[in-house]
């Protein structure tokens, strides 16, 4: 059974998707994992840096997104999908293919905005029926398409908000990691996710189960797996290496979040925004002055191994 995580802060910004791929392509890279990505984002950032944008287009063109699981709910398809959304072999680009032969997709559309709309107002028979339904159409999804049973991991790359769609994800994972960059708002903002989640879309979710149709691959409490800090600046001169602003958030963050603030901390830097333009993973520019030189790679690779043990212990 794959160790499902959705990656998830309700504020833009953060380096979420940056790192949903760098771990996603971590662990297929680096211990051989099988792993499947699951864009829940209508921006479709995920999908965009991981297939190029002229496979991603044909993808959406085919209709062979994430939206599909959506679709039969809001009365846009008739059937609901299989397996054939996932495209295999995610990363597309010549020769650095070869390091993620394990590694798969489900893309996103940019569509899927306006699916999670019309996902909101529609309702099909008994109203506790249909809450549950429409919160557990991944859940399904996995479950009838036996798709959980194909990974070691699946990761959901999820949007900024906490609606329907990010909800979805949460009832089909077993833990959640919080990306944040140690600024004022991430001091309230990811301890107020965390709540949410646990006492918000969790505990909803509970009390519908009890009246629901039965789904194998809800999970009722999803654990933090743990809070990982995204661009941070460094600052060479300073005691803590780091900005005096990052510095001080990042104290704070820790005395909130304690063991589950995993380390390393991610530097900033314009090696990661290259890489994703590229296409690739940093791993795969590790020979580059802006990643290799400032060790973001193996900064990368020791976050993947750390975050790792927690997901196993789920």
């Amino acid at each position: 059974m794959a160790k499902r995580v959705s990656v998830i802060n309700f504020k833009g910004g953060v380096g979420k998707t940056t790192f949903s791929y760098q771990f996603a392509a971590g662990l297929a890279r680096y211990h051989d994992a099988r792993v499947l990505m699951v864009d829940m984002d209508h921006q479709s950032s995920l999908s965009i840096v991981s297939l190029t944008a002229p496979v991603w287009r044909g993808l959406v063109a085919s209709n062979r997104t994430v939206n599909e699981i959506f679709k039969p709910f809001i009365g846009q398809s008739a059937a609901f999908p299989n397996g054939s959304l996932i495209e295999q072999q995610a990363i597309k680009q010549p020769g650095i293919a070869l390091n993620y032969t394990r590694l798969d997709i489900v893309p996103a559309s940019l569509q899927l905005d306006d699916i999670e709309i019309d996902l909101t107002a529609s309702h099909h028979g008994n109203a506790i029926h249909s809450e549950w339904d429409k919160r557990t159409l991944i859940c399904r999804w996995l479950e009838e398409a036996g798709i959980d049973e194909s990974y070691d991991y699946i990761i959901f790359d999820c949007p900024p908000a906490t609606k329907l769609v990010s909800q979805n994800a949460i009832a089909a994972s077993h833990g959640y990691v919080i990306p944040v960059v140690p600024e004022a708002v991430m001091e309230r903002g990811a301890p107020h996710l965390k709540s949410m989640i646990q006492s918000g879309i969790d505990a909803k979710l509970k009390a519908l189960a009890a009246l629901g149709t039965p789904r194998s691959m809800h999970v009722p409490d999803t654990q933090l797996a743990g809070v990982v800090i995204t661009r941070i600046r460094s600052h060479g001169p300073a005691a803590s290496g780091y900005t005096d602003d990052h510095t001080r958030h990042l104290a704070s963050l820790q005395r909130m979040f304690g063991a589950d603030l995993l380390t390393p901390y991610i530097y900033d830097g314009t090696g990661i925004s290259q890489a994703l333009d590229d296409g690739v993973p940093v791993y795969d520019r590790h020979y580059t002055q802006n990643i290799g030189n400032r060790g973001l790679d193996v900064m990368y690779r020791d976050l993947t191994d750390a975050l790792k043990t927690r997901v196993d212990a789920l």
